[in-house]
C-alpha cells in the first residue's frame, strides 16, 4: 500500500482549517513566555528567578490538567464528536483570560504582584488545556496514512510561521512611543492577541470532522486513568518523549537566553536595538522556515521519519556551535545566520515528532483496540509543557548564577557575559547528542507502519 496516495490526500481546505488553529495554540503556549521576561524582569524589575518560577508553576498546572482533559475527551460521546465541543469552549475561555496576566498593577509589591501573576497564569492555562489537548488529538486522527500525517504537520507549520513572525515583534511593538512605555504596550497587545486566539481557535471546531469518531464510538468507555497508564507504558512513545524532552531542555533553554545575549553581549545593553534585530530575525526566519519545510518534506519521503529526524538533530547541533561565532558585537547582523541554520533543524524536528506521535496511536490501537489520541496528546503535552516550565527555571537560574543584574543595564561584567555565551552554546549540545542514540531504538519504521495499518484495516475496515 503506497503512502500518501492521491486518493488519500487531504484537501487543502481541511489542512488549512486545522493549521490555522495553531495560531491560537502558540499565542498562549509561546506568547506568554516569550514576552514575560522582558516585561516583568527588564521593565518592571522583578527578579528573573521569580518570573521563571511563576511561569514554571503555570506550566506545571497546565501540564497536570492535560491528562485529565485528554481522558475525558477520549471518553466523550456527543453529536458534535469528542474534540469539537472542547475546542470551542477552550478557544473562547483562553482568549478572554489571556489579557489578565499583563494587567498586574504597577504599584503592587513583589508579594502581591507575584500572587496576582500566579493566579492569572493558572486561570489562563486551565482554559488553555481545554483547547490544546483536543487540538493536538484532532491532528493525530485526521488520516490513517503516515505520510499524510506529515503533511498535516507541514501545513500546521506554515500557519505557525504567522505566530513566529508576530511573537518575534511583540516586544518591539510594546516599545512604540505612542504607548508611553512597554508595560502599557503589552496590555494593548494582549487585548489584540486575545481576539486572535478566539477567532483562530474556533476554525478547527467549525470546519473539521472527526475521522475516527465511528471507531471510538463503538469502543467501550474506559476509566479515565487507563489511557494515561497505557501511554506511559508504550515503549515507542516513551522513546519519542525522551527525545522531545532532551530537545526542549537543550534548544529551548538556550532560546530563553537569546534576548539577553543579543541585548547585553551584541548590543551592550541597548534593548531597543536588540528588540529591532529580534524582530528582523523573526522575519528572516520565516523565509528560512519555508525552505526548511520543503527540505524536511523531501527528506521524509526519501529517508523515512527516523533518518530524517536524525538529520534534523545534526543541523540543530551545528546551529548551537554557530552561536559562539555569530553572536558578535562587531557584526550584529551575523545573528541572523543563527536563526537561518536553526530553522532547518527545529522546524523539521517538530514536524516529524508530531507526525510520529500519530503513528504511536496506531501502535496503541493494534494492542488495545482503542483510539486514545487524547491520552497520547495529553501525556505528550504534559512532558513538553513540563519541560518548558523547567526551561524557564533553568534560564532564570542561569541568569542568577552568572550574576546578571537587570539594574546594571549595559554594565554587566565580562565574566557574566562570558558565562552567558558558554551556556548559550554548550547547553543545547549536551542535550542533543543523547537524542541520536535514543532514536536507534525506535521501532516504528516506514515498513512497520505499513504492516500495522494493514492489520488494523483487516480488523475493523478502513476509516
Amino acid at each position: 500500500m503506497s503512502l500518501g496516495s492521491a486518493q488519500e490526500r487531504l484537501p487543502g481546505k481541511t489542512l488549512a482549517a486545522y493549521g490555522v488553529g495553531i495560531i491560537a495554540y502558540q499565542f498562549v503556549h509561546s506568547g506568554v513566555g516569550t514576552l514575560a521576561m522582558q516585561i516583568f524582569n527588564i521593565e518592571l524589575g522583578y527578579a528573573p528567578a521569580l518570573v521563571g518560577a511563576i511561569l514554571m508553576a503555570g506550566r506545571i498546572w497546565d501540564s497536570l490538567s492535560n491528562p485529565l482533559v485528554g481522558a475525558i475527551s477520549d471518553n466523550t460521546r456527543t453529536r458534535w464528536g469528542r474534540r469539537r465541543p472542547f475546542l470551542m469552549v477552550g478557544a473562547v475561555v483562553s482568549g478572554l483570560l489571556y489579557p489578565l496576566i499583563w494587567f498586574v498593577p504597577r504599584d503592587w509589591g513583589t508579594t502581591a504582584a507575584g500572587t496576582y501573576l500566579i493566579l492569572s497564569t493558572f486561570l489562563l492555562y486551565t482554559g488553555f488545556a481545554l483547547y490544546s489537548v483536543p487540538y493536538i488529538a484532532m491532528g493525530f486522527e485526521m488520516t490513517p496514512d503516515p505520510h499524510e500525517r506529515t503533511r498535516i504537520q507541514i501545513w500546521r507549520t506554515y500557519f505557525n510561521l504567522v505566530t513566529t513572525f508576530a511573537i518575534g515583534w511583540f516586544y518591539w511593538f510594546c516599545q512604540r512611543p505612542f504607548f508611553g512605555d512597554a508595560v502599557t504596550g503589552a496590555r494593548w497587545l494582549s487585548l489584540i492577541v486575545g481576539v486572535g486566539i478566539i477567532l483562530t481557535g474556533m476554525a478547527p471546531a467549525f470546519f473539521l470532522r472527526e475521522r475516527y469518531y465511528r471507531v471510538a464510538e463503538q469502543a467501550k468507555r474506559e476509566p479515565l486513568w487507563r489511557g494515561v497508564r497505557d501511554a506511559v507504558r508504550n515503549r515507542p512513545f516513551l522513546l519519542l518523549l525522551g527525545v522531545i524532552l532532551a530537545v526542549v531542555f537543550g534548544a529551548m533553554s538556550a532560546d530563553a537566553l537569546s534576548f539577553y545575549i543579543l541585548a547585553y553581549h551584541v548590543y551592550g545593553g541597548d534593548t531597543l536595538s536588540a528588540a529591532k534585530l529580534a524582530g528582523i530575525a523573526a522575519s528572516v526566519n520565516i523565509a528560512a522556515s519555508l525552505l526548511a519545510v520543503r527540505f524536511v518534506s523531501k527528506l521524509e519521503m526519501r529517508l523515512g521519519k527516523i533518518h530524517a529526524l536524525r538529520a534534523c538533530l545534526g543541523v540543530m547541533i551545528l546551529a548551537a556551535i554557530s552561536k559562539w561565532f555569530f553572536a558578535s558585537p562587531e557584526y550584529p547582523a551575523a545573528w541572523l545566520l543563527i536563526g537561518v541554520i536553526s530553522q532547518f533543524g527545529v522546524i523539521g524536528f517538530w514536524i516529524l515528532v508530531n507526525s510520529m506521535k500519530a503513528d504511536v496511536c496506531d501502535w496503541d490501537e493494534l494492542n488495545s483496540a482503542q483510539r486514545r489520541e487524547g491520552a497520547y496528546g495529553a501525556v505528550g503535552n504534559l512532558v513538553q509543557k513540563g519541560g518548558f516550565s523547567l526551561v524557564y527555571v533553568l534560564a532564570g537560574t542561569i541568569l542568577h548564577l552568572v550574576g546578571f543584574d537587570a539594574t546594571q543595564r549595559g554594565s554587566q561584567s565580562p565574566e557574566t557575559i562570558l558565562s552567558l555565551r558558554l551556556a548559550f552554546t554548550l547547553v543545547p549540545i549536551a542535550f542533543l547528542l543523547p537524542c541520536v542514540w535514543l532514536l536507534r531504538h525506535y521501532p516504528l519504521t516506514r515498513e512497520k507502519m505499513q504492516e500495522i495499518r494493514a492489520t488494523l484495516e483487516a480488523r475493523r475496515s478502513r476509516v
